[in-house]
């Protein structure tokens, strides 16, 4: 594994080498240490955390995340590539195998007036988490991330940018997290970001493709977010996803799951933060379990500036 990832860096430092000073580079090392009082161990003897994606480990200093990022734009073609390393890329990868699991997103792009086009693997327009826990207001991420949307996608992106204030885009993929498709069907999406006010932001999510392999039959995924930044102090999120699918010809499985984050700024270097959600889980389709979940998640924030 640390093998892969040393070459998939040296891949990026010779791209950046060979594109001289053009290129923007950005980083990050994540990492952690956590106590969970219910004293977690899996079958294999490890503290696992059940129920967990980016925060696995209990009682053990952990990598979550290392990251390094090229961004490569001179004119009006471009690449992007994000290499990662740590337990939140084998967890968003799992599907994948060998090299891709190191490749958050390798992509070429190209522009033009207000379109854009892009083709390789990117991550997913879905969630308003991230991968990446430096651009959360927690550290944690809930369960509608983890379980309910995919974390990547690989094929083609094309974005009309209307103004500052609305973006619509269009993809076709493989479908959910996969570089290597699992059928001959592709998955179409669409996405779209409004600003009515300064105030107020609008995004909706729509998936629509064909993910079981044995079953002739298309998973859909709904998604609607709302920004709310009441106060230069206060800032509200809302997120809500459907998503349907068959494991069958006629059996129909479907999952649900809202989530309500906000933010607090007491101070210029303190924010207190908090998530609720609820997640349905009602086929068990998503978790293995049928279930409904609920969380309830408070983080204290200290930006530094260096």
């Amino acid at each position: 594994m640390r093998l892969r990832f040393v070459i998939v860096s040296m891949i990026v430092l010779a791209l950046s080498v060979a594109t001289g000073n053009a290129q923007t580079f950005t980083g990050t090392i994540d990492g952690y240490w956590s106590y969970n009082s219910n004293t977690p161990v899996d079958g294999a003897g490890q503290r696992v955390i059940v129920g967990r994606a980016f925060d696995l480990y209990d009682q053990a200093f952990s990598l979550n995340y290392g990251e390094l990022a090229v961004d490569y734009k001179p004119n009006n073609v471009g690449l992007r590539v994000d290499v990662g390393f740590g337990d939140a890329a084998e967890v968003v990868h799992s599907n994948e195998a060998d090299i891709w699991r190191h490749i958050q997103q390798a992509y070429v792009t190209a522009g033009k007036d207000k379109f854009t086009f892009d083709f390789g693997k990117f991550v997913t327009p879905f969630g308003a988490e991230v991968i990446e826990t430096k651009d959360n207001l927690n550290y944690t991420r809930g369960l509608l991330f983890t379980y309910a949307i995919p974390f990547y996608h690989f094929g083609a992106r094309t974005t009309l940018g209307y103004s500052e204030n609305v973006s619509v885009s269009a993809y076709v993929v493989n479908g959910w997290d996969r570089v290597k498709e699992n059928n001959s069907a592709k998955s179409i999406g669409i996405n779209a970001s409004v600003k009515p006010h300064g105030k107020v932001g609008i995004i909706a999510n729509f998936l629509f493709g064909k993910e079981n392999p044995n079953v002739d039959k298309s998973r859909e995924l709904y998604e609607g977010i709302l920004n709310l930044n009441l106060h230069e102090r206060i800032g509200l999120t809302g997120d809500w996803v459907l998503g349907r699918d068959h494991v069958s010809e006629f059996e129909k499985v479907e999952w649900q799951a809202i989530a309500g984050y906000a933010k607090l700024k007491l101070l210029d270097q303190l924010s207190i933060n908090g998530r609720y959600e609820w997640f349905d889980d009602r086929s068990g389709f998503r978790t293995g379990t049928v279930q409904e979940a609920q969380t309830a998640t408070i983080t204290a924030q200290v930006p530094s500036a260096t």
